[in-house]
């Protein structure tokens, strides 16, 4: 992803966000939390970051390196 998209999601990011305090502040919780996982969409892409990469990541948030359970 070049600067330019890159930035322009940033500003989209922000601009979300700030929908996002509304919204809840309005007691609309889901819909604040339908804009938290769109966020996290657009973060994800600025990052470069795979959907095999987050589902390795919350794998191994997943893992309990003491043998418990796993931590949800």
């Amino acid at each position: 992803m070049n600067g330019t998209s890159a930035q322009a999601l940033r500003d989209v990011i922000d601009v979300l966000t700030e929908q996002q305090k509304t919204v809840i502040i309005h007691g609309a919780s889901f819909a604040g939390r339908l804009i938290d996982l769109a966020i996290m969409e657009l973060r994800l892409s600025v990052n470069d970051i795979s959907e095999e990469e987050l589902s390795a990541f919350c794998d191994y948030l997943g893992i309990d390196p003491v043998g418990g359970d796993p931590v949800n």
